[in-house]
């Protein structure tokens, strides 16, 4: 027994002394396999790309409601300040609270200027007047509380179309001016 148990030591002797024979396959066959490396990420932290459903934004200025904006999409691309509209309607408010509804098809709205720019089959519909507005490009300017239409727009009343190249409208002054090459027809008009 005395010898069985003084042989028990030559079991670790013999793994280090069989070290060189048998450390290169079982260290190959332990060896991680893959690339373990952190991939760095192509957006950095502050990016905020986002996709959303339903949007309203509202707009207010000296605590009073000066615009209500819904789209039916909104997501944001390179700048994280500017949000993609789909689906647009604003209601525009002017000093007395009668409301200016504006609906298109796309639109952009900047976070940190409050310019809203609709694009695409753009209707303005002015229910108090009975006015309508039609044009493919409106930009709406909260802080300076204004529109401008870049290109062709119509305007239509009772009675009155107008063609024109371009179109400026303040809504505090409630002032039109329209130019570049202006059509006018007026019905019903009756001379003295």
């Amino acid at each position: 027994m005395k010898f069985h148990r003084n042989t028990i030591w030559l079991i670790p002797l013999s793994i280090i002394v069989t070290f060189p024979l048998w450390s290169i396959p079982v260290g190959n066959f332990l060896t991680p396999r893959g690339d373990f490396t952190p991939t760095p990420k192509n957006q950095t932290s502050d990016s905020h790309n986002f996709n959303m459903d339903t949007v309203k934004i509202l707009q207010n200025q000296k605590g009073k409601k000066t615009a209500f904006i819904r789209a039916r999409k909104a997501h944001t691309g390179e700048d994280p300040n500017l949000l993609i509209l789909e689906t647009v309607s604003a209601d525009l408010f002017d000093e007395e609270g009668n409301i200016t509804n504006i609906v298109a098809r796309t639109g952009k709205y900047s976070t940190t200027t409050k310019i809203l720019t609709l694009i695409d089959d753009v209707v303005v519909n002015k229910t108090l007047d009975k006015q309508f507005l039609y044009t493919d490009l409106l930009v709406y300017d909260s802080e300076q509380r204004t529109v401008y239409c870049p290109g062709k727009t119509r305007l239509e009343g009772d009675g009155v179309e107008i063609n024109g190249g371009s179109l400026h409208y303040d809504i505090l002054s409630q002032t039109y001016v329209i130019d570049k090459r202006v059509h006018c027809i007026i019905n019903g008009f009756i001379n003295p």
